[in-house]
């Protein structure tokens, strides 16, 4: 009679943790914190920019990546002052493709953009940082490019 008791314990004890999901991660809302982390590290690959880094002149700025079909992205835009991300686009999923790509508006300075990519393995968190260079800043550089190529050549 124990055995009997003791299985149907043990039985209920196993069905609920299959009930139990086995990744916990984090779904954030409109705001993320600013030190948020994943728990994997390959659930999307950051196509554009190159590096975690980048400069322009334009007003917008295109975020790309690829990942599995299914995955779902949300890109943040860091508060600085309050030290959190606000959400800087709608939640969109990777297709069949296996490609992803939001333009975000930059404003004048440094932009940091917090990616955050979930699927049923977890999820992954990517800080990326966008310098906004004056038109006039590149056009120094162009003009100190040609002079110092008209000096050397």
């Amino acid at each position: 009679m124990k055995f009997r008791i003791m299985s149907l314990i043990l039985c209920f004890v196993l069905a609920f943790s299959l009930l139990i999901p086995s990744v916990c991660y984090a779904d954030y809302g409109s705001t993320i914190p600013a030190n948020a982390s994943g728990n994997r590290t390959d659930i999307i690959t950051i196509k554009r920019p190159e590096s975690l880094s980048a400069s322009t002149s334009d007003k917008t700025y295109t975020i790309s990546a690829t990942g599995a079909q299914g995955t779902k992205i949300k890109i943040y835009k860091l508060d600085k002052s309050a030290d959190i991300g606000r959400l800087a686009s709608s939640v969109r999923s990777i297709g069949a493709s296996g490609l992803y790509s939001c333009v975000v508006d930059l404003n004048n300075d440094s932009n940091t953009f917090i990616v955050y990519a979930q699927n049923d393995s977890g999820s992954q968190v990517v800080n990326i940082t966008i310098n906004k260079i004056k038109k006039s800043t590149i056009d120094r550089l162009k003009s100190l490019t040609v002079t110092i190529k008209s000096f050397l050549g």
